[in-house]
């Protein structure tokens, strides 16, 4: 009586042994997909979240987006939202490893008022950039030529694997774009084709810090290191 007592304490101790290795290892590949990763992917498609969501990446996520949204509008105007039009928004965001990845897009029809502000915001915003130390004031870059289909307002150009700018489509619609280690044209899952450069894939190919195009978030730079500002500067 006593031995099978002992076997089946010893066949306890054994299934207990299995479970906690089990649930070790589970604990393990979890720890793991969260660290590379960042888990899950935050996505928000609401165009009424579009102020909170925005503000909440350029303010208490700072530090890890990585950019600064500067060629995106601080709000929507109402116009956009008029007889029945809804603008486009589409927000995902991955805290992966290192950097963070991240696809935005937002497409609005505006009033004749409100598309006329938002071009000369997209003109002649200045953004004051670092410390006393480190201050600078940069602009949006314009480009019209055969690399968009539309005239474009640059924020980032391939720089650091990323993308950021505003596109004037015509007819009082613009398109706003974002991407971040996005870096081929199946990993997007909203931006249209036709809102990208056409060497989208090639000049992200083996992108570098050395080898990028215009930041307009760079305050100093030099052959060691560069300096960027990304935070609280939301317009």
């Amino acid at each position: 009586m006593k031995e099978k007592k002992n076997k089946r304490a010893l066949k306890g101790i054994l299934i207990g042994l299995g479970v906690a290795a089990v649930t070790i290892n589970i604990a393990i590949i979890v720890f793991i997909y969260y660290f590379f990763t960042g888990g899950p992917a935050h996505i928000i498609k609401d165009a009424g979240l579009y102020e909170e969501t925005m503000h909440r990446y350029t303010n208490e996520v700072v530090g890890k987006v990585h950019i600064g949204f500067f060629a995106f509008p601080k709000t929507i105007p109402d116009s956009a939202f008029a007889n029945g039009s809804q603008p486009e928004f589409y927000f995902w965001y991955r805290d992966t490893l290192d950097d963070p990845t991240c696809e935005v897009y937002l497409r609005c029809t505006y009033s004749d008022v409100d598309y006329a502000r938002e071009i000369d915001r997209l003109k002649n915003s200045e953004f004051q950039l670092g410390n006393d130390e480190t201050k600078v004031v940069n602009r949006l870059e314009y480009e019209e030529g055969d690399r968009f289909t539309h005239p474009v307002y640059k924020a980032i150009d391939c720089y650091n694997h990323s993308y950021e700018y505003a596109m004037d489509l015509g007819n009082n619609e613009i398109a706003y774009i974002c991407t971040s280690f996005k870096d081929n044209l199946l990993s997007l899952k909203k931006i249209p084709k036709e809102c990208l450069p056409n060497d989208y894939t090639d000049s992200l190919m083996n992108n570098t810090y050395a080898n990028g195009g215009f930041n307009v978030y760079v305050t100093k730079k030099t052959d060691e290191y560069t300096l960027y500002d990304y935070g609280d500067k939301f317009n």
